[in-house]
């Protein structure tokens, strides 16, 4: 079947489950709608964009399709019956099992030390995600468009940035968005950081029908604090990276 283009119908079927399908209903904004590729009968969405192929799957039905069309390695992000349908025609790597969490109501807050972010804040927020680089915690998908494009708050003591959290997508016209890119330094964790910046976050999003966000499976830490703030598990999920077979 030929690609389909018709962004009502697209829309249409990313409705059936919003809080799945918040990132791809981002993607329907103008500036992201012409760097991506739909597929049905299922829908699957590949994305060029971000110096990658990213690969969305609302179902199994259309990826056999869909991977004719992708750059490898391609970034999946795909439920479990997904993933064995790509495993069949490419070899999987860095599979990661994540939680797809939604925001269903609560009560939040900007808070005293917490303060909105921008464009020149992006030196501090790099240097602070440069403090998970050796342990592996640092976000792993962060680039400086989110900041400008985006909310981000944090926490500054002594003028360096010791917390943040941010969006990975604001499209307010389809009422979706996603956070992201949490992080407090590990020397200051316990204090009630990531839940004050998140919580910002939240509060600057009201009005917006579908808020998520992703988080991994074995993240007890960040679950309770996302679960404190009103979010709930959606589904599971994976991350991974398709090549193609030698």
């Amino acid at each position: 079947m030929p690609p389909l283009t018709d962004k009502d119908q697209i829309r249409a079927i990313l409705r059936r489950n919003p809080r799945w399908c918040v990132y791809a209903l981002g993607d329907l904004t103008p500036r992201m709608f012409e760097k991506c590729q739909w597929f049905t009968p299922d829908l699957t969405m590949v994305l060029h964009d971000y110096g990658t192929s990213i690969l969305f799957a609302h179902g199994a039905g259309s990826i056999r399709e869909a991977l004719d069309h992708v750059a490898w390695p391609v970034h999946l992000q795909v439920q479990p019956d997904a993933l064995d349908e790509v495993a069949r025609y490419a070899t999987v790597t860095e599979e990661k099992k994540m939680i797809r969490m939604a925001f269903a109501g609560g009560s939040t807050r900007v808070g005293d030390r917490v303060t909105r972010l921008g464009a020149t804040d992006l030196t501090a927020i790099e240097h602070l995600y440069a403090d998970g680089e050796s342990t592996g915690e640092s976000p792993d998908f962060f680039h400086a468009s989110m900041v400008t494009d985006g909310v981000f708050f944090g926490v500054y003591q002594r003028n360096e940035l010791i917390a943040t959290a941010g969006t990975h997508l604001v499209a307010r016209d389809e009422s979706a968005a996603a956070i992201g890119n949490v992080y407090v330094r590990r020397d200051r964790r316990g204090r009630g950081l990531g839940r004050a910046v998140t919580a910002a976050v939240v509060h600057e999003l009201a009005g917006i029908e579908t808020i998520g966000l992703n988080v991994r499976a074995d993240n007890d830490t960040a679950i309770r604090v996302y679960e404190s703030l009103g979010f709930v598990r959606h589904c599971d999920f994976r991350e991974a990276l398709a090549k193609p077979r030698a």
